[in-house]
């Protein structure tokens, strides 16, 4: 049987040939019948070559992927980050709509210290709050 194995193994090694008889019919042999035969499978490179190129096609194809991917995160990130920045704008835009809404609805307005003691808003620092609110609010709300 390793014989026989052996056998199998030498041939599998082989060189192949592709070539046309007289009447133009086409013939596979392991032996060159003339000068003109063309080789099909040369064993003692032909497979390196095939896949060096394959190595080749890969790497290429893997690159062209970490490129396309690296780009998605990029584009993922940059959505994320735009859609933080919207979420704080509305949520300014909110608080200083509700800041101008107390100013303007509520008799007595005050704010508290750092102590937690209320502090009431005279006449004027109500009308400097109430600009500057209303100014906040056409920033924000845009």
């Amino acid at each position: 049987m390793f014989l026989g194995a052996l056998a199998v193994m030498a041939d599998a090694q082989a060189e192949l040939y592709k070539w046309t008889d007289a009447q133009g019919k086409v013939h596979y042999t392991d032996q060159p019948p003339t000068l003109k035969a063309q080789v099909l499978k040369n064993s003692d490179g032909g497979q390196a070559d095939i896949s060096s190129q394959a190595t080749q096609s890969l790497d290429a194809k893997d690159q062209a992927f970490q490129k396309r991917r690296k780009e998605a995160d990029d584009a993922r990130a940059k959505a994320d980050q735009e859609a933080e920045r919207a979420r704080v704008e509305r949520e300014n835009c909110t608080k200083a709509r509700n800041n101008l809404s107390t100013l303007q609805n509520s008799p007595r307005v005050y704010s508290t210290d750092a102590a937690g003691q209320r502090t009431y808003m005279d006449d004027d620092a109500r009308a400097r709050q109430l600009t500057q609110t209303q100014k906040a609010v056409s920033d924000f709300c845009k």
